[in-house]
């Protein structure tokens, strides 16, 4: 699915389109929530506020951000069905509204920091991504090879041919500022 069209279609009074395209999600949610104690009934309504809120966050967003629709609606939609699950618990173990009451505004408040911190993780890992496409593959191998898999610098310098460890790590550092320059312009130009 292109992600910037369905951004362009939620705002640009195209909702139904970008609706439709976007119910091919609900399977997945579905399944999420049978899984986890939910009802065929449930899941539609998770999914249905979980759209809502897509939408509202969409009017907000840049027709090219980062955040990918589809995984931004699924995360929204497990986020929603685990404080459904908490407010039933709450529910269950005591018969109170108030405890109901206080449950649910704490749910908003929580619910609306997760989705805040979901679009700056979704936005931060598609700048990696972009840095790590753009970085030689020299580069790129070197960094993961010391920040994935940690490898040692005098390992690192063995495996690709460096005579010392010392032009190893100078390497590597020139590789590390190579890369905070290419996060830096593609942050420049997604804001």
């Amino acid at each position: 699915m292109n992600n910037t069209k369905i951004i362009i279609q939620l705002q640009g009074g195209d909702q139904e389109r970008a609706f439709t395209r976007l119910y091919k999600y609900f399977p997945k949610v579905e399944k999420h929530i049978l899984i986890n104690s939910g009802s065929k009934e449930e899941a539609l309504d998770i999914f249905q506020d979980g759209l809502i809120i897509l939408y509202k966050k969409v009017q907000d967003l840049p027709v090219d951000s980062p955040v990918k629709v589809d995984g931004f609606l699924i995360n929204t939609c497990k986020l929603l069905w685990s404080n459904e699950l908490r407010k039933k618990k709450v529910r269950k173990n005591s018969g109170e509204d108030e405890l109901t009451e206080v449950a649910s505004t704490q749910f908003t408040e929580e619910h609306q920091d997760e989705i805040e911190l979901l679009i700056e993780k979704e936005a931060k890992f598609k700048t990696i991504d972009q840095v790590l496409t753009k970085l030689g593959q020299k580069c790129k191998n070197m960094l993961e090879a010391f920040y994935y898999k940690n490898f040692s610098m005098d390992k690192i310098a063995k495996k690709f041919g460096y005579k010392t460890v010392q032009s190893a790590k100078t390497k590597k550092y020139k590789c590390m500022e190579h890369a905070r320059a290419l996060a830096k312009e593609s942050n420049l130009k997604n804001n």
